[in-house]
């Protein structure tokens, strides 16, 4: 296949946080091939702000994902716009439903892993290889074979943030992901002795983190609080700026990791979090089979022994 064989291209993509930092360099990798298609995206209302600064799409439709009522109008939108190509990022049992739905009205081709793509991506068992590396796989079918890693679009100028040795604390997890949560006490407890180092104490999270961004501050001297405002480009930036990155799996973990500034995952040694995180560079990693086992002393004796900190 080449880049001039199809003209107006729907990339699609929900999912959380991580899934969609998973998928940034594959979204930039589209654009840069296709360089001269229309490409739009499918994807949850709660992105579209976001992703529009990406400048990779000339158009985003919403999905939130809802009832058969909801997603039939979906497809028909999809059948309506006469895509020549859908390259499917998500590959979820969802997007698949939608392919075989499609069918009946479109002769659209369909690049993902599911069954009812046209132009099929056989993953191997889970944990075999990266989420990232499956979509670069993915993209090899259509003739994508350069990655294209420059997400620069992400920076912001955070000026007003003047300190320097910054260490960039994400102690917070989503709700589903309680059990991948390193104690807040102890987040607290190791802020207050690498501040005691010399070292300045960034914490980023949304409200529903506010109890554990709390107990860092009262913990510390001083923190850079910038709980609820911290979207995706802040997180980025501040990592970039940032000496390290200390956080839990989670998805702002994984737009950190972006920054390419060392980060120190502390996670669940499972097949899941080490194909997840197998793919930065820049990660360091502390795996566990429970994170309460994970002691401050283990994470402290691991930065100095990583020379991301002095004695």
């Amino acid at each position: 296949m080449n880049s001039s064989q199809f003209n107006k291209i729907l990339v699609v993509k929900h999912g959380s946080l991580g899934d969609i930092s998973f998928s940034l360099y594959a979204m930039a990798s589209i654009k840069q091939f296709f360089s001269s298609a229309t490409i739009d995206l499918l994807t949850e209302e709660k992105y579209v702000n976001f992703l529009s600064n990406s400048n990779y799409f000339n158009s985003i439709l919403n999905d939130n994902r809802k009832g058969i009522i909801y997603s039939l109008k979906v497809i028909l939108k999809i059948s309506q716009n006469k895509y020549d190509l859908i390259i499917d990022l998500q590959n979820s049992k969802r997007t698949n439903n939608y392919w075989s739905f499609l069918k009946f009205i479109s002769e659209v081709k369909v690049n993902g892993s599911r069954s009812n793509c046209d132009i099929q991506y056989v993953i191997p068992p889970q944990g075999t290889e990266s989420p990232q590396q499956g979509l670069y796989n993915q993209l090899k079918l259509l003739g994508v074979n350069e990655i294209n890693q420059n997400v620069d679009w992400l920076s912001r100028d955070i000026t007003s943030i003047n300190e320097d040795k910054i260490i960039l604390m994400i102690p917070g997890v989503s709700k589903s992901g309680k059990d991948k949560q390193w104690s807040p006490d102890k987040f607290a407890i190791l802020a207050s002795t690498l501040e005691k180092k010399g070292y300045n104490i960034c914490v980023i999270g949304q409200k529903s983190d506010k109890e554990i961004i709390e107990m860092i501050n009262n913990a510390c001297k001083k923190v850079i609080d910038l709980t609820d405002k911290s979207p995706p480009e802040i997180i980025y930036s501040i990592a970039k700026k940032s000496n390290f990155v200390i956080s839990n799996d989670t998805g702002p973990g994984h737009i950190a990791a972006l920054s390419n500034s060392p980060i120190l995952f502390l996670a669940k040694d499972n097949v899941i979090s080490k194909s997840n995180l197998s793919e930065y560079k820049n990660a360091y990693m502390i795996l566990t089979d429970t994170m309460d086992s994970i002691s401050v002393k283990q994470v402290l004796d691991f930065l100095q022994d990583s020379k991301l900190t002095n004695k």
